[in-house]
């Protein structure tokens, strides 16, 4: 191992996963007067179990609240965002829409 020196004596650079980027506020979306008769949208993270979570929620909505329908958009991946054609559909179909995690 010559020319190499040992650990204790090797400059290490050091990474800091933080950003100094501000971020922009979003505010929340405007809520409904009711949810009787609403078309409720879902949006299954693909995380596991969430599917689970969204039959449960669905069968408890549908006993309370009188739903005109149920949309669920599965996204591809916990991490990837929907895409424009989900986003579309859930904002042209949708009185509210609730996103579901699992795990």
């Amino acid at each position: 191992m010559l020319g190499i020196a040992p650990l204790c004596f090797r400059r290490m650079k050091i990474f800091v996963p933080t950003t100094t980027k501000a971020s922009q506020t979003t505010p929340i979306a405007a809520r409904v007067a009711a949810l009787e008769g609403k078309a409720w949208g879902f949006v299954d993270t693909s995380k596991v179990n969430a599917d689970l979570f969204i039959e449960e929620i669905q069968q408890a909505i549908g006993q309370s609240h009188q739903p005109k329908s149920f949309v669920t958009i599965r996204k591809e991946a916990p991490g990837f965002p929907l895409t424009a054609a989900q986003l579309d559909r859930l904002t042209s179909t949708c009185d509210v829409v609730v996103l579901c995690f699992g795990d």
